[in-house]
């Protein structure tokens, strides 16, 4: 339940960062920015690919997998 509430803690964090800069026009990169420069290069590209691995192994497969 605790892990539950963490992850949708973090999701509305990332809403809350996202609609804060787009409102500030410009003054903070946005998320899709900030993906965007990390996807660009190698050392990046392997961060976003095991950041993807991570909160799909532990969001996704956590609560699909039977028990």
């Amino acid at each position: 339940m605790i892990v539950t509430v963490l992850w949708l803690v973090l999701a509305a964090a990332g809403v809350v960062w996202e609609l804060a800069c787009r409102l500030s026009g410009g003054r903070w990169a946005s998320l899709g920015t900030i993906g965007s420069a990390l996807g660009s290069r190698l050392p990046g590209w392997i961060a976003l690919v095991a950041l993807w691995a991570f909160v799909g192994w532990h969001l996704f497969g956590r609560y699909t997998i039977p028990r």
